[in-house]
């Protein structure tokens, strides 16, 4: 998880399981333990800390309609009340795939957001939609 190794994220035992936990600062709960969920929590922070995002323009696992189906966003990041930037989560031990990009690209077409994101943690893809194009960019922009 190399850009974003320097963020810790303290994992807990539950009381009530002993399975391991990780609290969300978003939506101020725990939740289970998995590597997905610990680079959702990285990504918040970093969006946070070095991005100057605000948490209240940050959603974590939206939930929106494509084709009669129900699907789950990881992270969106609104500007000025409209869809700005989707994050899609890998665990760090899968592989990000071309189905993965498709993914995005499906949520964007029905958000309309310029940027997005899909990481794994180790590999880091970064882009834009501009006329219709798709376009790399080397990194995610800074507080709007």
């Amino acid at each position: 998880m190399k850009i974003f190794k320097k963020y810790k994220i303290k994992i807990y035992k539950s009381i009530y399981n002993y399975k391991k936990t990780i609290f969300c600062i978003k939506r101020k709960k725990f939740y289970i333990f998995s590597y997905e969920e610990l680079l959702r929590q990285k990504i918040i922070l970093f969006l946070i800390l070095e991005k100057m995002y605000k948490l209240y323009d940050i959603y974590v696992e939206k939930y929106i309609k494509i084709k009669k189906k129900i699907n789950k966003i990881d992270i969106l990041v609104y500007k000025k009340k409209k869809p700005y930037l989707i994050i899609e989560c890998k665990s760090p031990k899968k592989k990000i795939t071309k189905k993965n990009f498709y993914q995005l690209l499906q949520y964007g077409n029905v958000l309309k957001n310029k940027y997005f994101f899909l990481t794994n943690g180790i590999e880091n893809i970064f882009f834009k939609i501009k006329k219709k194009k798709i376009i790399f960019i080397k990194k995610i922009p800074k507080k709007y």
